[in-house]
């Protein structure tokens, strides 16, 4: 035994023995909006439930509170583990920000980069005494408050060394990331959300069980007179019910009515969610949502895996690696219930896994975390089979299997921008993404430029070569030289015409 650990201690001490090591290389997470207010309320800002809100689906308090607390985890996680994957004060080309063009959604993901990068001496802004005379806007700022504000910001550049990021919006001119969001293609996704419904034996023995067990209660409630409710109705029952209960509301009438043990409510109504969302969204054979909702941004996900791989096996200069938005360390996404989940369904088909043992619907402020690992001493023969992926879902792992494993398996299911514009009717001519308007602007100028290029070189031989011969042509001809070819023409023509 001591001898085989000496020969172990020998081949690591001269790097032949691989060594086991558990590096970041690189992150991607994608996670749901916090607790948020129920989308379907009446003109008088009344929920399903009797609840009066301020605005339908805008994240609340409890919402943002959800967002800090993550991200001060991640920061615990990603940046405090003595690991340093990521620098302690914000780097706008480590980490790339993406969210759905929804308030809720850009507000979390604003509120968990507070969290991420919070009000810490490491991460404050210093002002120099020259900055802070000058530091004023072009604006009369002899007021009583604004001078309070000044005294009381002294260095900072912000109230409590706030960080701001960038968080760059997916709009509806934008189908570079998904389409989730876009009008054009709704119509399309509830056509198969509805023939999901309709057929999938899985989740209308679902709808039937829990219809059993609450449509009494409901029906209490709400005074209807068919007694079932289906799919899309529970949807708007349990909406308003989750986000009743997550922001503590009394819902004291409907209570009163129905009787209800609300915690059991909000365990079956999230089962329900799970439910609705991996047979109703997800439930067809294609996993056509899936495919619709995640190509794109899994196209741009396995893009940037790629290069971050790539740079480190090559082990390029940290100081270039940075240099634009091409290589970030850190790719996050804020978005909704149903892209968490079709990003989990659409993995779950890439990489074969058994969906039932691992899906979960996503709660609010859930998250999807892809963390790209090292296990082996990297040199520069190494490879994708070097690296895993190791998935984590609200911090339970649902997989981990080697980088070639996971880039091969995503890249076979991605559908072509070409199919999900056909699914979603879009027209290709007029709705291209602005990257995909810049790369045919800049090959059109560059044919252009050719063209004229050889046009000008062309002109200007020719030129050349006429001011060559006309300059030959007149040292080759005697001065005062009789013209003998026009004589003899006009002889010629003379003779014609007599004869």
């Amino acid at each position: 035994m001591k001898s085989f650990l000496c020969i172990i201690f020998v081949l690591q001490a001269f790097k032949i023995y691989p060594q086991t090591v558990d590096r970041l290389v690189f992150l991607y997470t994608h996670f749901r909006h916090g607790a948020r207010a129920p989308l379907a309320i009446n003109d008088s800002f009344i929920d399903k439930l009797g609840e009066k809100w301020t605005n339908p689906g805008e994240l609340t308090g409890v919402g943002q509170r959800m967002h800090y607390l993550l991200g001060r985890r991640n920061r615990i996680r990603y940046i405090n583990d003595g690991k340093t994957f990521l620098k302690t004060q914000f780097d706008p080309h480590e980490i790339l920000i993406y969210s759905s063009n929804i308030n809720r959604t850009m507000v979390s993901a604003s509120s968990q980069l507070q969290g991420f990068y919070p009000q810490d001496a490491e991460t404050g802004e210093t002002l120099t005494d020259e900055q802070i005379k000058i530091a004023y806007p072009q604006v009369n700022v002899d007021y009583e408050e604004i001078t309070n504000s000044i005294s009381k910001l002294g260095n900072n550049a912000l109230p409590y060394q706030m960080t701001l990021a960038p968080v760059r919006m997916i709009n509806d001119n934008d189908r570079e990331m998904n389409v989730y969001d876009l009008e054009e293609c709704l119509e399309e996704r509830d056509d198969v959300k509805k023939k999901n419904a309709e057929t999938v034996p899985e989740l209308i023995e679902y709808i039937k069980t829990f219809n059993d067990k609450y449509k009494t209660s409901f029906n209490k409630y709400f005074q209807d007179s068919n007694g079932e409710y289906d799919v899309f109705e529970l949807n708007d029952i349990c909406d308003a019910y989750l986000s009743d209960y997550w922001e503590n509301r009394a819902m004291s009438n409907f209570k009163d009515k129905t009787g209800l043990n609300f915690e059991e409510l909000n365990k079956d109504c999230l089962e329900f969610f799970r439910m609705y969302f991996l047979y109703c969204f997800y439930g067809d054979e294609e996993k056509t949502l899936a495919h619709v909702d995640s190509s794109k941004i899994m196209k741009k996900l396995i893009y940037f895996m790629k290069r971050r791989i790539d740079a480190d096996i090559t082990t390029e200069n940290e100081d270039s690696d940075y240099k634009d938005y091409s290589r970030p360390k850190m790719l996050m996404r804020s978005g909704h219930d149903s892209t968490v989940s079709a990003d989990l369904i659409f993995l779950i088909k890439a990489l074969g896994l058994n969906a039932k043992d691992i899906y979960a619907f996503p709660k609010y402020a859930s998250q999807l975390a892809l963390e790209v690992k090292a296990y082996k001493t990297i040199t520069s023969s190494s490879t994708y089979s070097d690296y895993n992926v190791v998935g984590y879902f609200d911090d339970k792992q649902i997989f981990n299997v080697t980088a070639d494993k996971f880039i091969n398996g995503v890249e076979s299911e991605i559908w072509s921008d070409a199919k999900v514009n056909e699914f979603c009717g879009f027209d290709e001519t007029t709705n291209a993404n602005d990257e995909d308007k810049s790369d045919n602007a800049k090959t059109a100028y560059k044919v252009l430029m050719s063209v004229f290029i050889c046009l000008a070189a062309i002109f200007l031989a020719t030129t050349i070569f006429l001011a060559y011969k006309i300059s030959k042509l007149n040292k080759s001809k005697p001065p005062n030289e009789p013209n003998y070819n026009v004589n003899r023409t006009s002889v010629t023509e003379t003779s014609i015409k007599n004869n």
